[in-house]
């Protein structure tokens, strides 16, 4: 036991360790020591962590970090203080009262006063906590609004206290911005009202700070602008309308400010200010000055007044844009890459936010679209110091390009003049920056293909605006650079002799390498040009530019693939073949996008052109040419150093041909294709290194190419509808495989154990992925009539000589897909067996695993791997099979067999093996366990003749952990409710229907006369009264009570632990999936009215009396209407009575009354 007493000095001392331990044990004893004597209270943190007996509330242990921070100077004491008194105040707010509250924030204010030299980090985090209380109390304490008032005791100080005054206003406007999910539709309201009241004075008042500075009335240190700039930069990125999800959608959206802030946009101070700033200031000054304006440029157009307000800024604007690229200074200013990088995405902002048509109509639109146009010029060409500014660019282009419609006729000739210059400008510098990546001057663009992709689609919608001069440009590049490439290669041919290390072949081999990475961009570059075809808009010029387009790549195809058969080896790039090949995949996607698409045009004049050169008439045509050309990637070289590219290769390519599989038209297509049948019978070539089994890949992607490959081969077997013939020859390279496994594991073969291992891993990863792809009874019955009777018991040997393996990992998930009934595809005749000869093989495999997995010991860090990754498995294959409906599991109990009772057997075991904190901590089991919980409460559990009690104190626990845990996965927590819901229902709707049972013997009454209609709402709510007048006896008349029922009602605990657990996080959390969590408190409440009533009156009591009254009204109307019954009308009337009570409790400041320590019997 602890010492109840503590003084400053240890205190000090185990906080430094804390914070600068020297190990992890003396760490964690320093983490022990403080939460003993500075509790936080907090569940989330330590459920069952003691403290010290005089520190008994929220209140004392926030009044003995307050003493920490009083009496001492050490600086990891008080930020342990500070971030203590965080935890505290954002936990337990409301246990403290107006005048606690109001203490609290003034004492913190004034620490933060008197210490104005303490360290950054120290300020930062008082400052989050002063905002912090401000938001949480905003509502009920007016004296927190006068946000401004209270920061004039800093402003009328010296400089640094007027730093610290400004940064703790930009904190309370960050605070207030963050919506977390504790309490959101509160924090909402708090926003609103901080943003009605205090953000439009906030933003003034550094407004007229920062103009002050500018104009000498003080000497001020770039320290004071640069606050100064963050408190307006916070003001302007507030989210005023409550409607950003995310950062991302803050570079499209615009600034939605309410209509108070006219004042500012339209008498235009503020952008004087801010391009002053801009142009006096440097970096960091001047990059927030910018950043300001880049806020300034998305001001949401309604905003202004009338028209000509707009105009004007609008034309102030451009005014100044065109004087920052036009003069000297404004050229000085965007050398530094910070400024250049803020002022491309104000561009691009503007664009984004004011329309093309009110942009051209200023007499400066093209100076200013001439001045754009030179800066992007010469942007494109600054990847070197600025590569994450060209995206801004392209942005800006896009839509100046995709507006261009709404244009007067002059304004659009002249952009669709400038989009040509841009054009080139871009295609050159990607040409340029090649030489660069090489050298290792900047990173790779090609590195990443999604960013590429994403900039390239921007850039397409730029040269196709007038696109044959920029496709002529594109072409005369490609053809020139294409030219170069023919006589590299035909020099490297006359050095075919020379060695690796000669000269000229390292010159060649370094030229080459140039030349293939510009065609490599040239590629990209005329794919997603081609992606970019508008069906029905495009016009056949622009559909003959792509085909002239599409032409010179095949040529460059054939070229590179007559190249590569021939070159030597020391003249080949693995990053090179890589980056050639994928730019041909996704040149083989856009063009199957625009010209092979369901809706596509067969006599489009892209083909004509395809016609005359290679002979290629229709998409079926170009569909053979792609799988031909692309067939050779999924080939490995056995270069162990090309493996890397390779793997990364074969992933794109069968993405491709995954895409290509899931058109209709497509697949029709290619099914029909002499390449595709060659395919379909020699699908597990040797050359297909990806299909060989080797030690397991860290990259999940590769892990799954060959699942992946065998899921679009299967749908292409699949896609002509008698594939009966076809089907059994695919299967037969598998079939002789399996066929020698069985005999080795007979005795009689001459296969390994090694070998056996590594066959049927490969083996049953590619059925896995083939059955995915089965979606009907057809095909289904096809492959379980191949797969089930004669190899069904290897994969059973399997799992019991390699349990813990990857083999068996990969035959459990085959089996989970195996037995999955998707679509319905597990439909066998009525008269067929093989339905309960399914589950009963299921049966057999889950035995065999269940039995080992509680049989294993695991290490401390290994659980997952070792244990519950089985468990994971073991829990979705019975999941799916007793919801699969293609078995009748009362024969089994009929009959006496024993396959249904194992799987449960072993289920109840694995549960009680597995601690509940495990379940509820591993996602994926947290998934597999509640998925099959669900599904077992459904029929299952009730038609059970008798549960272990441990069982079932186990599963109610986790149903109630798992809605309490706050960061657990809302699908997880759906997924409980229902089960909880069932077993409610089913116990409720047990009482109800022996209520009516029992009324109509005593009374006999009429079935026609209504009154059974009426005993529904008549039945007496003291259930528990109930169940003991009829005792249960099997001496009495009446009906036997159900286990379940007698269980449930016996340990109404259990009742009250499942109701706290939904109910609180209905009352006090924001949860996305608030339907689901109140269709089992009406059961809950109805079984146990009296712990409702008891648990409510005692949650209005603990509330300040101010909210008595309201609370008390809102729970009352919990019940308003709610008859005795589970009907769907009564459930949705229920549903909306909770929905206005949640309504109710957002809008008061409430305290949680916590769950009584208890240990609920059979639950543990």
């Amino acid at each position: 036991m602890m010492s109840t007493s503590v003084d400053i000095h240890t205190l000090e001392q185990y906080c430094q360790t804390l914070y600068n331990p020297p190990n992890s044990e003396s760490r964690a004893e320093a983490e022990k020591f403080l939460d003993y004597h500075c509790p936080t209270f907090s569940n989330a943190a330590r459920p069952n962590a003691e403290h010290a007996p005089h520190v008994t509330s929220p209140i004392q242990s926030a009044l003995l970090c307050r003493s920490l921070l009083e009496n001492s100077v050490n600086p990891y004491a008080v930020m342990f203080a500070t971030s203590r008194l965080k935890s505290l105040v954002e936990d337990h707010f409301t246990s403290f009262t107006s005048a606690e509250q109001h203490g609290l924030r003034s004492f913190v204010l004034q620490h933060i006063y008197q210490h104005p030299d303490s360290q950054p980090f120290i300020l930062a985090a008082q400052a989050q906590l002063f905002s912090i209380i401000t938001k949480l109390g905003w509502l009920e304490n007016e004296e927190f609004r006068p946000l401004i008032d209270n920061m004039q005791v800093f402003f009328q100080q010296n400089e640094e206290h007027r730093v610290i005054g400004i940064k703790l206003l930009s904190a309370v406007a960050t605070e207030m911005n963050f919506q977390g999910t504790r309490n959101a539709p509160k924090s909402r309201k708090a926003a609103v009202g901080f943003r009605d009241a205090q953000l439009l004075p906030m933003f003034q008042c550094g407004l007229n700070m920062i103009r002050s500075v500018l104009q000498n009335i003080e000497n001020a240190s770039g320290k004071l602008k640069e606050s100064i700039l963050q408190l307006m930069k916070a003001c302007l990125t507030f989210d005023f309308i409550g409607a950003l999800p995310d950062e991302s959608s803050d570079e499209s959206g615009s600034i939605q400010a309410p209509t108070s802030w006219r004042v500012v946009f339209e008498e235009q101070v503020y952008l004087n200010v801010l391009w002053e700033c801009f142009r006096s200031s440097n970096p960091p000054v001047s990059v927030l000055a910018m950043e300001c304006l880049s806020q300034a440029a998305s001001i949401r157009r309604s905003i202004f007044s009338t028209e000509d307000s707009r105009h004007a800024y609008v034309q102030r604007m451009m005014q100044e844009i065109i004087l920052i690229l036009t003069t000297e200074v404004g050229q000085r200013k965007l050398q530094d890459v910070g400024n250049f990088h803020e002022f491309c995405r104000m561009l691009s902002r503007f664009n984004n936010t004011f329309q093309l048509t009110e942009i051209c109509e200023r007499k400066e639109f093209e100076q200013w679209i001439s001045a754009i146009s030179e800066f992007t010029s010469r942007g494109f060409h600054s990847w070197k110091w600025s590569p994450n500014s060209v995206p801004y660019l392209l942005a800006f282009w896009s839509k100046v390009a995709s507006s261009i419609a709404s244009a007067s006729q002059r304004s659009a000739e002249y952009i669709m003049t400038v989009t040509v210059d841009i054009s080139r400008s871009y295609l050159v510098s990607r040409l340029e920056c090649v030489r660069a990546v090489m050298d290792g001057e900047v990173d790779d663009p090609l590195e990443s293909e999604e960013e590429l992709i994403s900039t390239l689609e921007k850039f397409a919608t730029i040269a196709r605006v007038k696109y044959v001069e920029s496709g002529r440009i594109i072409l005369s590049k490609f053809e020139e650079t294409n030219g170069s490439y023919q006589r590299l290669i035909q020099q490297a041919s006359s050095l075919a002799g020379a060695s690796a290390g000669a000269r000229g072949s390292v010159d060649i081999k370094e030229q080459l390498l140039v030349v293939e990475m510009q065609l490599t961009w040239m590629v990209y570059i005329m794919s997603a040009c081609i992606g970019a075809r508008e069906p029905y808009q495009s016009t056949s010029v622009e559909d003959q530019m792509d085909g002239e387009m599409a032409c010179e790549i095949l040529g460059f195809i054939n070229r590179l693939q007559h190249w590569a058969s021939q070159r030597p080896v020391y003249l080949a790039s693995a990053d090179a073949h890589l980056y050639i090949q994928s730019a041909i995949l996704y040149f083989y996607t856009q063009f199957r996008s625009s010209y092979i698409s369901e809706d596509s045009s067969k006599t489009v004049k892209v083909y004509t052109q395809l016609s005359e050169r290679w002979g290629i008439n229709a998409p079926n045509q170009f569909l053979d040419v792609i799988v031909n050309t692309s067939l050779g990637n999924l080939r490995s070289s056995g270069n162990l150093e090309w493996k890397e590219q390779e793997d990364q290769l074969v992933i794109r390519t069968i993405r491709l041909y995954t895409n290509l599989a899931a058109g209709y038209s497509s697949v029709k297509h290619i099914r029909k294709l002499d390449s595709t049948k060659a395919l379909l019978k020699n699908h597990c070539s040797s050359d297909f290194r990806f299909l060989t089994p080797a030690k397991k890949s860290s990259n999940t992607a590769v892990a799954r190419s060959r699942m992946n490959y065998y899921t679009m081969l299967s749908r292409v077997l699949f896609a002509e509808e008698n594939a009966e013939a076809d089907f059994w020859r695919f299967v037969k390279p598998w079939e002789t495989l399996l066929n020698q496994v069985a005999l080795a594991f007979q005795g009689k073969g001459s296969l390994g154990e090694e070998e056996i291992r590594l066959i049927l891993l490969g083996i049953f990863k590619d059925l896995r992925g083939f059955a995915i792809s089965i979606t009907n009874r057809k095909q289904y019955n096809m492959f379980f009539e191949w797969f089930f009777t004669a190899y069904t018991p290897l994969a059973i040997r399997a799992i019991e000589i390699w349990p813990q393996d990857e083999l068996g990992i990969a035959i459990l998930r085959f089996w989970h897909e195996f037995v999955t009934n998707k679509s319905s595809r597990i439909t066998f005749d009525s008269s067929s067996p093989d339905g309960i000869l399914l589950f009963r093989q299921t049966s057999n495999i889950l035995s065999t695993l269940g039995q080992n997995l509680l049989g294993r010991s695991t290490n401390p860090g290994s659980q997952w791997s070792e244990r519950y990754k089985g468990i994971m498995l073991y829990f979705n294959i019975m999941s799916v099979s007793l919801s699969g409906k293609y078995a009748n599991f009362g024969v089994f109990k009929l009959y006496g067999d024993k396959a249904l009772e194992r799987v449960l057997d072993i289920f109840f075991q694995l549960m009680l093996a597995t601690p509940v904190e495990d379940v509820v901590s591993f996602p994926k089991l947290s998934q597999a366990y509640f998925s099959v919980l669900d599904v077992f409460a459904a029929e299952h559990m009730m038609g059970l003749s008798m549960m272990p009690p441990a069982v079932l104190g186990y599963m109610f626990r986790s149903l109630g952990e798992i809605v309490s845990l706050q960061s657990a996965d809302s699908n997880c927590c759906t997924l409980a409710c229902s089960a909880i819901d069932k077993i409610c229902s089913f116990v409720l709707n047990w009482f109800i229907k022996n209520k009516v049972r029992n009324d109509n013997e005593s009374n006999e009454v009429d079935p026609d006369s209504g009154m059974i209609d009426s005993l529904d709402s008549s039945l007496t709510l003291d259930l528990n009264a109930y169940l003991s007048a009829n005792k249960m006896s099997g001496g009495s008349d009446r009906q036997t009570a159900h286990w379940l029922v007698e269980y449930v009602m016996s340990n109404k605990e259990i009742l009250s632990f499942l109701f706290l657990a939904i109910f609180q996080v209905v009352a006090f959390e924001n949860r996305p999936n608030h339907w689901s969590l109140s269709r089992p408190l009406l059961g809950l409440i109805l079984l146990n009215r009296e712990f409702f009533v008891e648990y409510t009156n005692s949650l209005v009591q603990a509330q300040l009396p101010v909210h008595r009254e309201a609370l008390q009204k809102a729970v009352d109307g919990i019940l308003e209407g709610v008859e005795v019954n589970l009907s769907t009308q009564n459930r949705d009337r229920f549903t909306t009575n909770i929905t206005a009570f949640r309504r109710e409790c957002a809008q008061m400041t409430l305290m949680a009354v916590g769950q009584q320590s208890q240990d609920h019997h059979g639950m543990h």
